[in-house]
């Protein structure tokens, strides 16, 4: 059922004609939220194709529609205090700020007019930043590209304090987590905000920790990276199986002589463990990681004694490996092909193993 709009703009009129420099100092932030939501596209029942502004035009004749934008500006130049914290607490809850939607709203009209992105202090930018990953909506949001690229230590110290802001109150979510870690325009703010993450939460979820860890074999120390696994295989006691794997096995790839027998002994012989290490040492071969990590020939034979036994090298009717097979291929091929010394025992060693000789032809 389509709207009246002439009604709703007559009915605005009446409410609101009365109380037009309460609405330009920003006073009435309900209704000023009301508007920024036509804006952001937030409302089913209002075109998406049409500008912001048309939006807002719909709902609010002439006679109102300066004062909601004076609101906007003022409030984007006159902000209250609101802090990482005090959005997190509404998240947690479930509410949202009416402020923010004002603030993002007059935040894209200010770009659209001055066609550039305004420096904000730094405390606007980081409230800017905590709405907009609570608050989505329809726009562009150029503004946050280019504050990632200006101002990414900025961005990602933001984000963790808010996101420690959420844990604190008993919530594990972590908005935004998922854009930082898999698009590529937020590479600078993955580099600043790897390690901090690592060090400062204990529950990441396991799809998310994986990624987070190939990140920081591309971007931090590796002995911050060893230290960080260190800390989290033995502070935490109820890590989750998949979650210790990836630590186990980053923190064997660092320093297998440490803790080999510990990632042996954890994986033991179950598939449930070795799937995961697999998966995860497969996607490392495929970072650009050569510069700073390679394995060595004892490496390679040790996860093949590990991980090899628990998958037949069976071939389908058109003599094909299955994918986990093929993964533990590239393992022996890699082996194979290291003419050192040190591979060519490794090599010998592994077909004297009984368990070992199904893959011989791989060797």
């Amino acid at each position: 059922m389509s709207i009246d709009y002439e009604l709703t703009r007559s009915t605005t009129h009446d409410r609101l004609v009365g109380q037009l420099e309460h609405l330009s100092q920003g006073h009435d932030t309900k209704s000023l939220a009301s508007f920024a939501k036509a804006y952001l596209g937030m409302y089913l029942d209002l075109e998406k194709s049409i500008s912001p502004d048309e939006r807002v035009k719909l709902l609010a004749d002439e006679d109102i529609i300066d004062s909601i934008w004076h609101g906007f500006d003022y409030l984007l130049h006159n902000p209250p205090e609101i802090t990482p914290q005090i959005i997190a607490s509404a998240y947690v809850e479930e509410a949202r700020l009416d402020i923010g939607y004002i603030l993002l709203a007059a935040l894209d009209r200010e770009i659209r007019q001055q066609n550039k992105v305004p420096e904000l202090d730094d405390g606007l930018m980081a409230t800017m930043i905590c709405f907009y990953y609570v608050n989505r909506n329809e726009l562009e949001n150029r503004w946050v590209g280019y504050y990632a690229k200006t101002h990414s230590k900025l961005f990602a110290d933001t984000l963790v304090e808010f996101w420690q802001a959420i844990e604190k109150l008993g919530s594990n979510q972590k908005p935004g987590f998922r854009e930082i870690l898999y698009k590529p325009e937020y590479i600078r703010i993955l580099q600043d905000i790897t390690l901090p993450v690592m060090r400062v939460f204990a529950h990441i979820k396991k799809y998310f920790l994986k990624n987070l860890l190939l990140a920081a074999f591309q971007y931090i120390s590796l002995d911050d990276l060893l230290q960080v696994c260190k800390e989290h295989i033995e502070n935490e006691t109820d890590m989750p199986v998949v979650n210790r794997v990836y630590w186990l096995s980053t923190a064997y790839l660092l320093s297998p002589a440490t803790y080999k027998d510990e990632l042996f002994d954890y994986v033991g012989r179950t598939r449930e463990k070795a799937l995961p290490m697999l998966d995860f040492i497969e996607a490392l071969l495929n970072r650009d990681v050569e510069q700073r990590f390679a394995l060595s020939a004892d490496m390679l034979a040790d996860l093949l004694y590990m991980i090899a036994p628990k998958f037949r090298p069976v071939r389908d009717q058109f003599g094909n490996l299955d994918d986990n097979v093929e993964k533990i291929v590239r393992l022996c091929i890699l082996l194979r092909e290291d003419k050192s010394t040190a591979a060519q025992q490794a090599i010998s060693r592994l077909k004297k193993i009984r368990v070992m000789r199904l893959y011989s032809e791989f060797l």
